[in-house]
């Protein structure tokens, strides 16, 4: 972090104990989480807190506004965690778990323990995808572009060169094992999965919307999809 960096992330920290001191001060735990943790704020960055109560009023989400900067609280209890841990899991992501598992303790007597907790459930990985959830991403994935393929307006081929981006990395990303994201965490959890596949495909798609030439991009969706068992058309069932 060079030092402006530095002074945002301890802004951030000394804003986020204020607000958990202010309405939490008997907070089991609490985390500051996002890129604010970490100093690498945008103008358009928030401040994400989680916090841990006993019980009511948690659990609830709130946006709240602090020094004209948006603050996210994510207020649970103990088995909240847990629901929304296997809730995300099921969807193959880890979210709410990722955000207490790395980020910057706050306060509370059990901080430590419950970012242990969130690092093992983390470290168990998703569940696994069955035939049937490779079957059908073979098929709309396939399906998708050959309407890349085919786009003959420019606007409706960049809209499918979206999907087909999220398409394919969802599906590299289930073939790897890894979590899945949504949004800015799609290209994160692909990175840390697969730093080389990450530039190649973004690069494809950066061509296909910027030049109107997909074939790169239908290239590497079809070399992923190669690992899943290749293109899925005729037979496909659900």
């Amino acid at each position: 972090m060079n030092d402006a960096e530095q002074r945002d992330a301890l802004h951030s920290l000394e804003m986020a104990r204020s607000i958990v001191a202010d309405r939490f001060p008997y907070a089991l735990a609490a985390v500051l989480a996002g890129s604010s943790a970490i100093g690498a704020t945008t103008p358009t960055s928030d401040l994400d807190i989680v916090v841990l109560l006993t019980g009511p009023p948690a659990p609830y989400r709130e946006t709240i506004r602090v020094e004209r900067v948006p603050v996210e609280l994510f207020v649970h209890t103990s088995d909240s965690l847990v629901y929304w841990y296997e809730r995300e899991r099921s969807e193959g992501r880890c979210t709410l778990a990722h955000m207490l598992a790395t980020g910057v303790a706050l306060t509370g007597p059990e901080t430590e323990a419950t970012q242990a907790v969130a690092r093992r459930w983390i470290a168990q990985g998703p569940e696994p995808w069955t035939a049937e959830q490779f079957e059908q991403s073979r098929y709309a994935l396939t399906d998708a572009l050959d309407d890349l393929v085919g786009a003959g307006d420019p606007d409706e081929r960049d809209v499918v060169a979206g999907q087909v981006l999220l398409m394919a990395a969802e599906l590299a990303l289930s073939l790897k094992g890894s979590w899945q994201g949504r949004g800015k965490w799609v290209v994160r959890q692909l990175l840390a999965a697969d730093a080389e596949l990450t530039e190649d495909l973004m690069s494809a798609h950066r061509e296909a919307v910027a030049t109107g030439q997909v074939f790169n991009l239908v290239e590497r969706c079809e070399a992923i999809l190669s690992q899943a068992g290749g293109r899925l058309t005729e037979g496909f069932s659900a």
